[in-house]
């Protein structure tokens, strides 16, 4: 049946432009309702679950890592561990195309004097061990490791690798430092082989002896007298960029972190009243000069740690981290033994750590703030004083950083 409109009722209007549709309220089936709450319980029960999960799995890392022996240097074995196998790796065979194998090597099984003059100032060059050449820069433990320690630690790797049962003597040590005092590194397996140990040949050719020399007498008079309110950086930062007390290492850091840095005091991301003056007088060219200068150097360490610091709880947290903490290892980040990633990542071993303890808590209280992803901000707010203090103290016991030749900043 058809309803017919009466002839007086007024005609329905056109739906005009701004007419919305709609539709009538409709309630939500009951099913809907129980689907959704039991997503949501079992959404809650998972993420409990994992959460669980997480902090067992903390725990349990952080019982392992108490059970560690103390690397407290007390033998060889615990030296290599705590100086050595973060680059050799913990069974010597190195890592490939970049750092050489102690299994197996002539080096190691070579007249020992050639081991304890490695250790003593380092190497840099090429060396031929297997049959493959490598061409990296192994630093001088001579200013951090006692003699003692040097004969502990290389007694360990020729007997574990080298196939030789002699223990080498702190007085062997103390007479191999006395034979080359004030030496560089040895250039290369040819050097080591013309000089030390002629078993050693053949070695690879090492090329001209490339002596860095800064040739902007600009930059160098900015190190050594100032311009107007950019005094000598020499003044404070030391002769050779070795730093002291709250004066930071320069030597050896990333040029383009020594860069960024700079750039941060003149934007105020990181503050410090001194450096925000000297900075701000510097033009782009003179940062960028200075850091390539600092970035060159090679110089022993004056490092010692003085804060008290327990430096087992400081190597625990370089090489281990502390996960009960949030805290991921230093070196994780900071590279094989502190030597830093360039250009983010500063080298750390070698600083003074009164100077690192005091940015781990300027991250702590906002005076610095200039970490790209946050990193430091977080990581620095994990640690305790007392971790503080023992991070630095142990981060000053590490060997410089070898600075990279004129050829690989190229």
């Amino acid at each position: 049946m058809i309803r017919k409109r009466p002839p007086d009722a007024p005609r329905p209007r056109e739906p005009d432009e701004a007419f919305e549709p709609y539709e009538e309220f409709r309630r939500i089936p009951l099913p809907v309702y129980w689907i959704a709450i039991a997503l949501a319980i079992w959404g809650a029960v998972t993420l409990w679950d994992n959460a669980q999960a997480v902090s067992v799995g903390r725990e349990e890392r952080a019982e392992q890592i108490e059970d560690i022996p103390a690397l407290a240097l007390n033998s060889g074995a615990q030296v290599f561990e705590a100086r050595c196998s973060t680059c050799h790796q913990p069974n010597a065979v190195g890592v490939r195309s970049a750092i050489p194998p102690l299994a197996g090597s002539r080096f190691v099984a070579a007249d020992p004097a050639v081991i304890v003059q490695i250790l003593l100032h380092g190497i840099d060059g090429p060396i031929d061990v297997g049959g493959k050449v490598f061409d990296g820069h192994m630093p001088s433990f001579a200013s951090v490791l006692s003699d003692a320690q040097l004969a502990r630690v290389a007694t360990h790797v020729r007997q574990t690798w080298g196939g030789d049962d002699q223990e080498i003597t702190p007085a062997f040590v103390t007479a191999q430092r006395d034979r080359f005092p004030g030496r560089g590194a040895w250039r290369g397996g040819e050097e080591l082989a013309r000089v030390v140990d002629p078993g050693l040949a053949p070695q690879p050719p090492v090329g001209p002896v490339r002596i860095f020399s800064f040739d902007d007498p600009g930059v160098m008079r900015l190190v050594t007298e100032g311009r107007g309110e950019a005094w000598a950086c020499a003044s404070c930062h030391g002769a050779a960029g070795e730093g002291g007390a709250n004066v930071p290492r320069l030597a050896g850091l990333p040029e383009g972190y020594i860069v960024k840095q700079l750039h941060d005091y003149v934007s105020g991301r990181r503050r410090n009243e001194t450096m925000q003056t000297v900075a701000g007088a510097l033009s782009d060219a003179d940062r960028r000069g200075l850091a390539r200068y600092y970035s060159a150097l090679r110089t022993p360490s004056t490092a010692r740690p003085e804060l008290g610091g327990g430096l087992k709880r400081g190597e625990q947290l370089a090489l281990y981290g502390d996960w009960s903490k949030n805290l991921p290892a230093c070196f994780s980040c900071h590279g094989p033994s502190g030597f830093g990633v360039a250009p983010n990542f500063p080298s750390l071993a070698a600083q003074h750590p009164a100077y690192t303890a005091s940015q781990l808590a300027a991250w702590v209280g906002g005076q610095r703030d200039n970490s790209d992803v946050q990193l430091m901000n977080e990581v620095a707010r994990n640690l305790s004083d007392a971790d503080r203090r023992a991070i630095a103290d142990y981060l000053a016991t590490l060997p410089p950083v070898p600075a990279a030749s004129d050829d690989e900043r190229r």
